[in-house]
């Protein structure tokens, strides 16, 4: 269920290889930084990737050492479901139903906490309005 979470949420590092951020920066977006001549900026050590970083947030990968990302099995799962949405026809099977129920829930709890931060968001700026 956390690669679920993980590739739904944030789909910016999800699809990322740990390797890769490593060694290179990263914008808040999930795009590789480029210098002014178009190539990938190399990470510098004292700007470490987020899964390194002590005393922050992190990555919400995980490390490379204890990844938080998908099987290839549940890769393939998701896919699978992607597609059957994308086309609004589902196999009639136990197995794609069970899926299926399990990441739309996963789908609807995420949807759940956007609005929560939306309307967090909206309320701070009207205390800060003083409304």
């Amino acid at each position: 269920m956390e690669g679920f979470w993980l590739q739904l949420r944030h789909p910016e590092v999800a699809y990322r290889d740990c390797q890769t951020c490593l060694e290179y920066e990263f914008e808040d977006n999930g795009q590789m930084s480029k210098g002014r001549d178009g190539n990938p900026l190399p990470r510098l050590p004292m700007f470490p990737a987020p899964c390194r970083v002590k005393d922050g947030k992190g990555c919400p990968k995980g490390t490379p050492e204890n990844p938080k990302s998908l099987s290839p099995e549940n890769q393939m799962c998701l896919e699978h479901y992607r597609e059957c949405k994308a086309v609004g026809s589902f196999p009639d099977d136990p197995v794609v139903r069970r899926n299926a129920a399990a990441i739309r829930d996963i789908e609807e709890l995420i949807a759940r906490g956007r609005e929560v931060e939306f309307q967090s968001s909206i309320l701070q700026l009207v205390v800060l309005r003083g409304a």
